[in-house]
């Protein structure tokens, strides 16, 4: 017996890197790298971060990003851990007040602080 065109379907996945569900409470705040800036653009703001890769993450905000710009971000994870700095991302898609963004530039050392990031959260709970 065939099955349904819908149940045949496989999803491929494009991405490089896996993402994360990232612990609650972590957040992130952003400004536009855009210049010069027009008085009725929003060029800073805030929000939650949902999940993370080594390549990008997404966001969740109030603030409306536009697919393709450029935002420094500094993303929190926690009280007690040091913030991570993105020099450079890049909106690639949006849906309602959901962003996905590519990292596109950073120091090698926020760099080294994502990866151990990233082994933290993989690692479960004791």
């Amino acid at each position: 017996m065939n099955q349904p065109p819908s149940q045949n379907r496989r999803i491929i996945e494009r991405r490089k890197h896996p993402r994360l569900f990232t612990p609650l409470g972590a957040l992130f705040s952003f400004t536009r790298l855009i210049s010069p800036a027009r008085f009725e653009e929003y060029t800073e703001g805030e929000g939650t971060l949902i999940d993370l890769s080594l390549g990008g993450c997404r966001l969740l905000s109030d603030i409306p990003l536009e697919i393709s710009e450029r935002y420094h971000l500094i993303l929190q994870f926690s009280k007690l851990s040091r913030p991570l700095i993105v020099e450079e991302a890049i909106v690639r898609w949006t849906q309602e007040n959901t962003y996905g963004l590519t990292f596109s530039s950073m120091q090698s050392i926020d760099e080294s602080h994502l990866r151990e990031l990233i082994l933290d959260i993989r690692r479960p709970a004791s």
